[in-house]
């Protein structure tokens, strides 16, 4: 009787199973946060303390901080009072010590009177 060639060679059957999990794997989930900050919880004057109070913007910075490599989308309503607004927030996160570099704009909130706070680490370079 014929032995089997691959018990022959456990190193070939060590490799292929190998190949073989890292192609059925499930891709490894990315981080991910989603947060909607209407216009009612923007408060009319603005201060650090006032800015790091509100709740989903308190909760994106915490997971952007545990997150290394991540990144913070502002997507923001379109029109005149949208884009200033875009900016400013993004202001106040840099003067509250995110960098720059890791803060992105982009139009089109799909929500009306709102910015949605994407923090996500795909699309990162890294």
């Amino acid at each position: 009787m014929k032995a089997n060639r691959i018990s022959q060679r456990p190193g070939l059957w060590l490799g292929i199973s190998g190949l073989l999990f890292c192609l059925l794997a499930p891709p490894a989930k990315a981080a991910e946060l989603r947060q909607i900050l209407s216009r009612a919880q923007w408060p009319e004057v603005r201060t650090g303390m006032t800015v790091l109070g509100i709740e989903p913007l308190k909760r994106s910075i915490l997971f952007f901080d545990a997150n290394p490599g991540s990144r913070l989308i502002i997507r923001y309503p379109g029109g005149d009072v949208g884009n200033a607004w875009a900016f400013e927030l993004r202001d106040w996160l840099i003067s509250l010590g995110l960098a720059s570099k890791h803060i992105r704009l982009e139009p089109g909130s799909g929500v009306p009177n709102a910015i949605m706070i994407l923090v996500t680490d795909q699309g990162v370079d890294r």
